[in-house]
This record gives C-alpha cells, sequence and structure tokens, in this order.
C-alpha cells in the first residue's frame, strides 16, 4: 500500500479520536512525510537527490513496547509506524485487575481497514525471540525497565528508548484562569505521563497562587473525579502530606499544605524553594517561586520534558536556556500534537533507514 493511501485511512480512522489526537488531515500526513523524508512518495520508489537516488526504508518488523501510563504514547507510535508501512508487534502492559490496558489503542486498530490491521499484532509477552526478531525496537517505561529491555537487544537493533522524564509550569502572576488551566495539567491521567507537571512555577505571587490552584484542583475533582489508588501511592502521599504539616507548622512563612478533606484526591503544596522535585503524583501538585537562575531548578532538569507557559510569548525566552523538548500553552501539556519530536526524536525519520543507488 502506498504512503498516500495508508494516509487516507490513518485520517479517517483518526476522525472518532480527535480528543487525543486531533483532527488530523490526509494532506497533513502527507505534509509530514515530506517534512521529515523530503519527499511525499519518499517510502515508495527511488527519489533522485543529486547524484543519487535514494529511497526510505522502514523496519521490517518494528517492536513498541508500551507503558500504561496514558494512551497518547500508545496512539502516536502506532500512527507512526503504520504511516511509514511498518510491520508492527505491540507489547501492551499487563494490567493486574485482568482488564483490557489501553483500551484506546485496541479500538483504533479496529478502526482500521484490513490492509492495515494486517500489518499490526499485539501482545502482553515480551519473550527474547520476540526481541531478537525486531530490528527497531521503541520502549516507553522507566528508566529501569529502558535499562533491561536494552541490555537484551544486539547493536545491530535500532533502539528508541523513552524513559523517566519530568515537566513544570510557568505563570507570570497569580490568577484563576492560570489555576484553572494548571489543575487541568496537574489533574488529567493522574500525572502518570512524562508531560504531566510536577510542580508550577510563579514569577511573582507563588504563595499567594498556591490556595488559588487548590481551589481550582477541588473544582476539576468533582467533574472529574480522580480513579482508585493502591495503597502504597496513597501511603506516599499522606506521608508527604505529614512532612509538610509539620514544616508548615514550623514556617508557616515558606510552607502551606492545601488537601482533599478525608482522601488523597488532590494536594498542593507551596514551599518557597526554587529546586525541582518530582511529586508522588496522583494530582500532588508543588508550587514554587521562580528563581533569577533556572538552573537553581536542580538536577532535575536532566530529566526535563515540557514546560507548560502561561502567557506562552512572554515567558518563552526565560526558559530557553533549559532546552526543554517542548514548550506549550499551559492547560495543554497533557495534549502533544501527533507531529511532536518526543524526547528529540524526529517521530518518522528516526525510524527509517534509507538505500541509495549512486548513478
Amino acid at each position: 500500500m502506498l504512503t498516500e493511501q495508508r494516509a487516507h485511512h490513518l485520517a479517517k480512522a483518526s476522525e472518532s479520536f480527535q480528543e487525543l489526537l486531533g483532527q488530523i488531515s490526509a494532506n497533513e500526513f502527507i505534509d509530514w512525510v515530506i517534512h521529515e523524508l523530503g519527499h511525499p512518495e519518499a517510502l515508495d520508489d527511488f527519489q533522485q537527490v543529486g547524484d543519487i537516488l535514494t529511497k526510505a526504508v522502514p523496519p521490517k518488523h518494528l517492536l513498541h513496547i508500551i507503558s500504561g501510563n496514558t494512551p497518547h504514547a500508545g496512539l502516536q507510535s502506532l500512527l507512526r509506524g503504520l504511516l511509514i508501512g511498518a510491520q508492527n508487534t505491540f507489547k501492551l502492559p499487563s494490567n493486574k485487575t485482568g482488564a483490557e490496558s489501553l483500551p484506546e489503542v485496541t479500538a483504533f486498530y479496529r478502526s482500521l481497514p484490513k490492509q492495515l490491521q494486517h500489518l499490526c499484532l499485539f501482545t502482553s509477552e515480551l519473550s527474547d525471540s520476540l526481541l531478537a526478531s525486531a530490528d527497531c525496537v521503541i520502549a516507553i517505561g522507566s528508566d529501569r525497565a529502558i535499562e533491561a529491555i536494552h541490555s537484551r537487544l544486539t547493536p545491530q537493533q535500532r533502539f528508541i528508548p523513552h524513559g523517566h522524564k519530568i515537566s513544570f509550569g510557568l505563570i507570570d502572576k497569580p490568577s484563576a484562569k492560570n489555576a484553572q488551566l494548571a489543575a487541568i495539567d496537574a489533574s488529567l491521567f493522574n500525572q502518570q505521563g512524562c508531560l504531566s507537571p510536577h510542580a508550577i512555577y510563579v514569577k511573582q505571587g507563588a504563595a499567594e497562587f498556591a490556595p488559588m490552584l487548590a481551589k481550582a484542583m477541588e473544582s476539576y475533582g468533582q467533574r472529574d473525579p480522580r480513579y482508585a489508588i493502591d495503597l502504597s501511592e496513597s501511603g506516599a502521599i499522606r506521608n508527604l502530606r505529614e512532612t509538610v504539616r509539620y514544616k508548615a507548622a514550623q514556617d508557616s512563612d515558606n510552607y502551606q499544605l492545601y488537601e482533599s478533606k478525608g482522601d488523597t484526591s488532590w494536594t498542593v503544596i507551596f514551599e518557597n524553594s526554587p529546586v525541582l522535585h518530582p511529586s508522588p503524583l496522583n494530582r500532588t501538585i508543588y508550587v514554587r517561586p521562580w528563581p533569577e537562575d533556572p538552573r537553581e531548578l536542580g538536577k532535575e532538569l536532566e530529566y526535563l520534558s515540557t514546560i507548560a507557559l502561561s502567557p506562552l510569548p512572554a515567558l518563552l525566552k526565560i526558559v530557553e536556556c533549559l532546552t526543554p523538548t517542548r514548550v506549550c500553552q499551559l492547560g495543554k501539556a497533557q495534549y502533544p500534537h501527533l507531529f511532536w519530536h518526543h524526547d528529540g526524536f524526529a517521530p518518522l525519520a528516526s525510524l527509517i533507514s534509507w538505500q541509495d543507488i549512486h548513478l
């Protein structure tokens, strides 16, 4: 099947998944191929570039090892593999409850025509034979999981890892609108993805913003309650709350705690320090002052993924020195565009090899 045909089929299938993928036309898929591969038919036949003919060659077997944190990564990986015409195997996360893992991904698969369904296989087991059969492996998960997978591959296999990352938001000043936008980013998918902010930084008035964010988190939770979490996750939040509660009793100028009543549904912590620390997730968010020197955010900057800004144009210059792989509007952190460069990787070109004929 030619690239143009695959693009039309994928655009049609994507219509029912616009909330997760956005609205994408067949022409936009083709433009994407042109942008990354240089020609709309680069995957279909040899194209002349200077004194050579060159053709983009997809992996014979592309293995996607997907985490269960959010559906975006799985859906986008599926689309990319199908657009380039690879044979795809999806190792979906196992689910202890017996429920279907990432139902959005399998629902999208069922919406595809038979010609594209034939390019997809699904499994919950990661056997040695499956790993050995792939010439390209995309892995999404913890650093520990990424290292374990990498150790089972050979140097001849292309490996595209997406391990631990951390994100944060930055606003210019407290406002109800900024609080509502921050609550969206801090609540969607229970902060389980690499795009979920662990902290909201405020240029002026961080302590003032914390209760505003708490009110917005409460309001969001009433509209969209957090799903159940296990005892260890809940325990981590309760332990952090008690630590902050003690610090706030001793030093209320530098620590504040705002929490849901009777449960761990949401937690907002003001800490008068710019140092970025991971939160225990599950709608637990720090509010911090923005420093004069962004390097004061500390060692977690090594894992920086997304910075969500409000307002975006005005604040862009002050975060450019951190070289995040993605900057977006606050409230949109959890909705990356299909064409984004996940962890800086070109989404199509990173999967492709090239075959040349020298004239």
